[in-house]
């Protein structure tokens, strides 16, 4: 038969909050709540409507229905189960995540190609909140289930919990129950109701799997990017997060005013602060954007990934010698565009050093203190020419 669409259903109902608290769905984890991530596995889950159970229009449900309809999928808020069977056909599949689950996203994708229970054994998961399924396993919180098993919701008491309701129908249809690494629960990488203790420990970890720091072999992006890094631990969620390309693009139009009225040592100085601060931005803004539904750049970041380059070529150009003439141009031209060909060429580990603008930037700035900036800049263009004939070519 072939699948019409698939449905997520979400919920935000726990009983796990003492009244007035913060309820686990609404929780934090790396600048989204718990609920926006479970939207954003749906949608990586090719879901293509979320249904979620809720009992009153909050909040953090106004921006989970916002952060949704930003990446395309439609969001229905639900205080009646009835609605439920309005949306999903016998032909269609539903995806449920339950309330406060905070999943793995990876072995989720790799298991939901058919209808399925994730299960992690009992005596791990029970200890941890877990909903005993039989006497082995214990449900993970994430189930895929045919849209035929929807119906006999219509018959049950209004106050009913849906979710262990729809559960015990796909048990009861012989859905296939399938173990999980008990690894993703005794490393920290699944959680059900975690508090925030827990979920500060799992934010840190995943900072740390995504940040995707440089090698030292590119120093200038090593360190800029461990800073990124590590204001990330503080700006994810906020406008903070921001803060860096901001930053950037306002030394880089600094640099530009100091090297116009002839300052070009603190015009060097600030380029080298602008590409610092843009190396940092945008780690802080790929942690930020992993995992997302949304992840697009600032428009700040995006320019400056292309107006660095032909910052320094001007600031080159201007702390050069008049006498020159087209040589001022042409050989920052040369050596930029040398240096984005390496990064096009390399798949190894060299890759990052063709992106280090820090490294050039701090290199250049005793030679602009010395007069020396056109012959060094032509030395490092050299180099980097040397570099690309003795790289190994992509097919060997």
């Amino acid at each position: 038969m072939e699948i019409l669409l698939r449905v997520a259903l979400l919920s935000i109902l726990d009983n796990s909050v003492p009244g007035g608290g913060l309820r686990a769905s609404f929780r934090q984890f790396a600048g989204r709540t718990i609920l926006e991530r479970q939207i954003d596995l749906a949608l990586a889950a090719g879901c293509e409507t979320v249904a979620c159970l809720v009992d009153g229009i909050s909040r953090e449900v106004t921006e989970a229905q916002r952060h949704a309809e930003q990446a395309g999928i439609k969001f229905v808020a639900m205080q009646q189960t009835r609605s439920l069977s309005g949306m999903v056909t016998a032909a269609d599949e539903i995806l449920v995540v339950a309330a406060g689950n905070l999943p793995a996203a990876e072995p989720v994708l790799r298991s939901v190609s058919l209808p399925v229970i994730l299960a992690f054994p009992a005596e791990d998961a029970v200890p941890r909140g877990h909903e005993r399924i039989d006497q082995q396993f214990a449900w993970s919180g994430v189930m895929l289930l045919p849209g035929s098993i929807v119906e006999p919701l219509a018959e049950l008491p209004p106050d009913s919990d849906i979710v262990s309701a729809l559960l015990r129908l796909g048990l009861q249809a012989g859905v296939k129950v399938l173990p999980l690494e008990k690894r993703l629960l005794i490393e920290g990488k699944w959680h059900w109701m975690p508090t925030v203790d827990e979920l500060g420990e799992r934010e840190d970890q995943w900072i740390r799997d995504h940040a995707e720091v440089a090698e030292f072999n590119a120093p200038g992006l090593a360190v800029a990017e461990r800073v990124g890094a590590r204001l990330a631990r503080d700006a994810l969620g906020t406008r903070a997060a921001s803060v860096p390309a901001i930053g950037a693009a306002i030394c880089g139009l600094g640099a530009l005013g100091c090297a116009l009225v002839g300052l070009h040592l603190p015009a060097m100085l600030l380029g080298t602060f602008m590409a610092v601060l843009s190396a940092a931005g945008e780690t802080v803004e790929r942690i930020a954007g992993a995992g997302q539904a949304v992840g697009r750049r600032s428009r700040t970041a995006a320019a400056l990934d292309w107006l660095t380059d032909p910052v320094f070529i001007i600031l080159i150009a201007l702390a050069s010698p008049e006498d020159t003439q087209w040589l001022r141009l042409f050989v920052p031209i040369i050596l930029f565009a040398l240096m984005r060909l390496g990064n096009r060429m390399r798949s190894d580990r060299w890759k990052a050093t063709y992106r280090d603008r820090i490294a050039v930037g701090g290199l250049l700035v005793p030679c602009v203190a010395f007069g020396l900036v056109q012959p060094a800049t032509a030395v490092l263009a050299l180099i980097v020419l040397v570099t690309l004939f003795l790289a190994p070519h992509r097919g060997e």
